[in-house]
């Protein structure tokens, strides 16, 4: 998937989180730091591929994760999910669950979306086992951009009920 539609995977992710939890809106801060860390988790896993817009922004370390990894392996894997829920935990802030639950949120949204293409992704890396949804599109296809459409409309149906019809 393109990354405009790893983006919108993450305010989806996040907005579905926060809605099925059941947790009222917190500080903006808190907010702010949950969304902001859905969307950056939302394109982490991409730091594999130099030409991901995460890539272009990291050469040397994309460059130095593809050659040593390749695409779609541990950056698609249980390895990233674990590294960034705890990373956050070691960082003496008050805001590490909000950043952390964020980063997992956008991470997860991130390799649903890349599961449902024809590559899939190697979620129990090292293992050599691909995972794929028997229906699966290619990147940048007109069937991602509707996905990449209804994800818009979804987040922003989302946005609504969360921020403005919880208020009344």
């Amino acid at each position: 998937m393109k990354s405009n539609t790893h983006l919108l995977g993450g305010v989806v992710a996040g907005a579905a989180y926060k809605a099925f939890t059941d947790l009222p809106p917190e500080t903006l801060q808190h907010e702010l730091t949950f969304f902001g860390a859905a969307v950056l988790g939302s394109l982490l896993p991409d730091l594999c591929h130099p030409g991901s817009y995460l890539g272009k922004k990291t050469v040397f370390l994309s460059k130095t994760i593809s050659k040593t990894f390749g695409h779609r392996t541990i950056t698609h894997s249980w390895m990233m999910i674990l590294v960034l829920f705890l990373l956050p935990q070691w960082i003496d802030w008050r805001y590490e669950e909000s950043l952390s639950i964020g980063l997992v949120v956008g991470v997860l949204s991130h390799l649903i979306l890349d599961a449902a293409t024809s590559r899939g992704i190697q979620l129990l890396y090292p293992l050599p086992i691909r995972f794929r949804f028997p229906f699966y599109t290619k990147t940048g296809s007109k069937t991602e951009t509707n996905i990449a459409s209804l994800l818009g409309l979804l987040a922003a149906v989302l946005m609504i009920h969360l921020y403005i019809v919880s208020l009344f």
